[in-house]
């Protein structure tokens, strides 16, 4: 009969994951070949082994193969596999190391975890199977030195010393032909009156300055009278001509009455033959006004018909029938909308 030492390492031979219910779980990766130069050693490429205590669900993998060698149930193989698992723990928490061949150690800490040392002797990947750790002969090569291409001479830094004097002549020369020429050019000064070119010399001397007393004599101004009130009347031909306020004449407009907004104008009617083309009816003679003014404008000889309860506003008169299309037409072209009105 097999026992599960192993067949733990032929299915680690197998399979990159193993778990062993009831006690943790391998997980195996793939190492590259590795060159040690202070031995002279190569170790060919490898499988390394981790073990995880917390890995114990039971995947089937390891029952099922010592139950199929041994010939035995799977609940018989399960009971075993309890048996071992649990002396394996048994032995740890008594402080003993537990060793499994080929595979590695396993000692319980203080702290509780338990530590998994690979056996680094046997190595668990078939590719490298039969391959052995290779000596050799490490030999020390002198690297070349180069010479360099160009050789660049050491050129070094020559600073001038710094000429204050011209530094200081330039700050007071700047602001002087600044100021001797923005003055005169962009300024009024010179016209004034209030100054001169040779204010701007600073090397010619200037004398003290003297004054005379002089007595001012102030007229009394003798202010117009306030002017009449004007009297404005509405001309025929006005005439517009450009006049230049002044704040001190008073003028007093008289302004007529505005027309109510619900009053509706007074239209002496004459007698119109024909026909009228209705636009709108209004309630509001402000509204009827402003309407006639803007079909006026617009070309149309419009007119208020007097009479009824509602502000009638007509386009315009027609005579016969072939005004009136013209004039349906026009109303259309704006958009409108009416009615005929026979007088």
């Amino acid at each position: 009969m097999q026992g599960f030492e192993e067949i733990l390492i032929e299915l680690l031979l197998r399979h990159n994951c193993v778990v062993v219910p009831g006690f943790g779980g391998f997980v195996a990766k793939q190492i590259s070949a590795q060159i040690d130069f202070e031995k002279g050693l190569v170790n060919p490429p490898k499988k390394e082994l981790l073990f995880n205590r917390f890995l114990l669900t039971d995947d089937g993998l390891f029952l099922a193969e010592y139950s199929r060698r041994n010939g035995l149930f799977y609940e018989e193989a399960k009971n075993k596999l309890q048996a071992f698992t649990d002396q394996l723990l048994q032995d740890l928490r008594s402080g003993e190391s537990v060793k499994i061949p080929k595979i590695g150690t396993f000692v319980r800490q203080q702290d509780g975890q338990i530590r998994f040392d690979q056996d680094r002797f046997f190595n668990l990947l078939l590719s490298s199977y039969g391959l052995g750790n290779l000596s050799f002969v490490a030999k020390e090569v002198e690297a070349k030195k180069e010479a360099p291409i160009i050789t660049l001479p050491v050129v070094k830094e020559v600073r001038k010393p710094v000429q204050w004097a011209r530094i200081a002549a330039a700050a007071c020369f700047i602001p002087m032909a600044f100021y001797s020429v923005w003055i005169p050019t962009k300024t009024t000064a010179l016209s004034s009156g209030l100054f001169s070119i040779s204010d701007f010399n600073p090397f010619q001397a200037t004398g003290e300055a003297a004054y005379q007393k002089n007595n001012l004599q102030i007229q009394a101004l003798e202010l117009p009278a306030a002017a009449p009130e004007l009297q404005l009347e509405a001309t025929p031909n006005p005439r517009l001509s450009n006049y230049y306020w002044d704040a001190s004449t008073q003028c007093k407009v008289k302004v007529p009455k505005e027309i109510a907004k619900n009053e509706i104008p007074q239209v002496e009617a004459t007698p119109v033959a024909g026909f009228d083309v209705i636009v709108g009816c209004f309630s509001n003679a402000q509204n009827a006004q402003n309407l006639v003014l803007k079909l006026q404008r617009d070309g149309f000889a419009a007119r208020i018909i007097p009479g009824g309860t509602l502000i009638r506003v007509s386009a315009g008169n027609a005579q016969d029938a072939t005004q009136l299309a013209e004039l349906q037409q026009r109303v259309s072209a704006r958009q409108l909308q009416g009615w005929i009105y026979k007088n």
